[in-house]
């Protein structure tokens, strides 16, 4: 419920967001709220998934997914997620979350997005499995989701990029 003034926000902007490909990275300017702090009084572990739904939210409002799913009754769900902390963000930091498709399989897209300081210091990385699901007709494949797009993108191959395979094996270690 604390994010629901960004999430509305989020939604607001979207129709003023300049286009991007589906291949392309994703890049949001945010800022720690009071709401966002732990009794450590730096931003809780559990804030930095809720940042990370911003971040593909504006990846998938600017290419277009968005609007594609929404008509043809698709949506998305997270199948994992991992994080690697390096530095805490504190209250009223200013960072950049960039969110980028690294790869894909035979059932999921693979997402990794960096959180940055206002200094361009590395503060977290996160490692996101996506799987899309008809409302009807179950679990979508990646390809159908490309075609959906009239996507010909040979960066998405259908074998797991090595820098997702490299960050599935260090997170599921």
């Amino acid at each position: 419920m604390h994010m629901i003034l960004r999430t509305l926000w989020a939604f607001f902007c979207k129709p003023f967001l300049k286009k991007k490909g589906f291949n392309e990275e994703s890049v949001i300017t945010m800022r720690v709220l009071p709401t966002d702090l732990d009794l450590l009084w730096h931003v809780n572990n559990g804030v930095y998934f809720s940042y990370m739904d911003f971040g593909r939210w504006d990846h998938i409002f600017r290419n277009g997914l968005f609007d594609i799913a929404r008509k043809n009754n698709i949506f998305s769900v997270v199948a994992s997620e991992s994080m690697r902390f390096r530095k805490s963000l504190r209250l009223w930091d200013r960072f950049t979350l960039k969110t980028k498709v690294i790869g894909r399989d035979d059932k999921y897209f693979f997402i990794n997005q960096y959180f940055y300081s206002n200094k361009e210091e590395l503060m977290a990385v996160g490692f996101v499995k996506i799987r899309f699901i008809h409302k009807k007709e179950g679990v979508i494949s990646p390809q159908r989701i490309l075609d959906l797009c009239n996507s010909d993108l040979e960066f998405v191959s259908k074998e797991m990029s090595d820098e997702a395979y490299k960050f599935e094996q260090l997170f599921l270690k």
